[in-house]
């Protein structure tokens, strides 16, 4: 079993993701948000291979999406960013004050950028250099797991995605080992090639147990003003007894 800690291509994790179905499900969230906010620029931190800064940039005049690995970034130049209001940069949570940009209406982090970052005080820093970056009237737009032990352990293992690249069939399968400090996650992969097996590896990484009250904490310590929990719907309240995933809304 090989260990590869998250070296997935980028076209391989745009394979896992059906993105025209998840775009269609966040629509309402994220338009509503844009919209009730007057929001004109933003920038989307750990854009991944662009699909949401694309949708964005159909909402507001200036977009700055920026990812750490120079791979992703060139693939989202390649394939998926068309918009001419999108600027992309290759760049992390460190560099943040590199950004040639002062404020932001809004900032986006989404699919656990933030907890990714794999320890309580890189998290703190991280919301710490968000907030500084937020204009004064804006807010920022957070998305992660629900870290409640019941929820992450009635759904450690998800559904596996099987999906085709250049003859070969990949089944994907993603399981969870709650921490109560690091949270272990694993992306098994299965590759099959002419009704053969041809390659299994796992890549695992570790995500900081980003459990609510301590989220909200760390953000208030942070200086945001006003925390909104909704869940994964983008509709309704956040319930931590229920929903597997939430996104919260800070506001500076």
């Amino acid at each position: 079993m090989k260990n590869k800690n998250f070296e997935f291509s980028p076209d391989l994790y745009d394979l896992q993701v059906n993105w025209t179905e998840r775009l269609k499900k966040e629509k309402d969230f994220f338009s509503r948000v844009l919209k009730n906010n007057k929001i004109e620029s933003m920038l989307d931190i750990g854009c991944g291979t662009g699909h949401h800064a694309e949708f964005f940039s159909g909402y507001v005049k200036k977009v700055i999406a920026i990812d750490p690995s120079g791979e992703t970034i060139e693939y989202a130049k390649r394939n998926i960013i068309k918009s001419p209001n999108i600027t992309l940069l290759e760049e992390g949570f460190e560099g943040l004050e590199k950004i040639p940009f002062s404020e932001f209406d809004l900032i986006t982090c989404l699919g656990n950028t933030l907890p990714i970052l794999g320890n309580r005080r890189n998290v703190k820093q991280a919301l710490k250099k968000i907030r500084k970056k937020i204009a004064p009237h804006g807010l920022a737009i957070i998305q992660f797991l629900n870290f409640n032990s019941d929820i992450l352990e009635k759904n450690r293992f998800y559904n596996p995605k099987i999906f085709e690249k250049d003859g070969k069939t990949y089944i994907l399968i993603k399981h969870f080992e709650y921490g109560k400090i690091r949270t272990r996650v694993d992306f098994i992969m299965t590759v099959i090639h002419k009704n053969k097996l041809e390659d299994f590896f796992v890549n695992s990484s570790y995500l900081c147990t980003l459990k609510i009250n301590l989220f909200l904490k760390m953000a208030g310590n942070s200086g945001f003003k006003k925390i909104e929990l909704i869940g994964p719907g983008g509709k309704e309240v956040f319930d931590s007894g229920k929903d597997i995933s939430l996104w919260a809304l800070l506001y500076r």
